[in-house]
């Protein structure tokens, strides 16, 4: 009779030990689409005391880069989805594109979560552009977007306005559960923003 070999039994209780652990599951990887667009709107400008403020710089926070379909990379127009919505809004006057963009990157928990950077719109006098800011996504029951987006504008002409600064800045900072594949609207008395993740 053969005695059992000893090596070999150590290594299938190890085996087994490997295979039964856990696997640790990366984070799902989604598609981010976001259009940003300004409302020309004056009564809106001068109604509310909007202030100069300046966009904070985030340590961490990812650039967008043009580089095909990686994590964090600006996908090419035919993979927009919400061009409908912004030639919809290239029709009326009194709204304006600042950002239009799609791209992948994964999504965990809030703990995780990279902030985007983006901007668009015209570089304004101060050497800021229109639309500067952040967003970020997590998961948890549901996805979590959280914006912190800046809209600089030129300050209503009024010699009665009391405005130290001659460009203002409105601020978007409010967070928005969202369900996957449906589109989202945050809405701002001078700009706003449709999102749509897709798993």
């Amino acid at each position: 009779m053969k005695k059992p070999n000893h090596h070999r039994s150590v290594f299938l209780t190890l085996a087994l030990l490997i295979f039964s652990l856990p696997v640790l599951a990366e984070d799902p990887w989604y598609k981010v689409e976001v259009l940003v667009f300004a409302h020309n709107s004056q009564p809106a400008m001068k109604e509310q005391a909007w202030r100069d403020e300046e966009v904070p710089r985030r340590a961490g926070a990812v650039e967008l880069g043009n580089g095909g379909n990686g994590a964090y990379q600006r996908l090419p127009g035919s993979n927009l989805v919400l061009t409908a919505e912004k030639n919809r809004l290239a029709g009326q006057a009194a709204y304006r594109t600042l950002f239009h963009g799609a791209w992948y990157q994964p999504v965990g928990r809030e703990s995780s979560a990279r902030p985007v950077h983006i901007r668009g719109g015209n570089l304004m006098a101060n050497g800021v552009y229109e639309l500067d800011g952040y967003v970020s996504i997590d998961r948890g029951r549901f996805l979590h977007f959280r914006p912190d987006l800046y809209y600089s504008f030129a300050a209503p002409a009024s010699s009665n306005d009391g405005y130290g600064s001659s460009i203002l800045s409105a601020n978007l900072d409010t967070p928005r559960r969202m369900r996957s594949d449906e589109i989202h609207y945050l809405d701002h008395p001078l700009f706003g923003v449709l999102v749509l993740i897709q798993r």
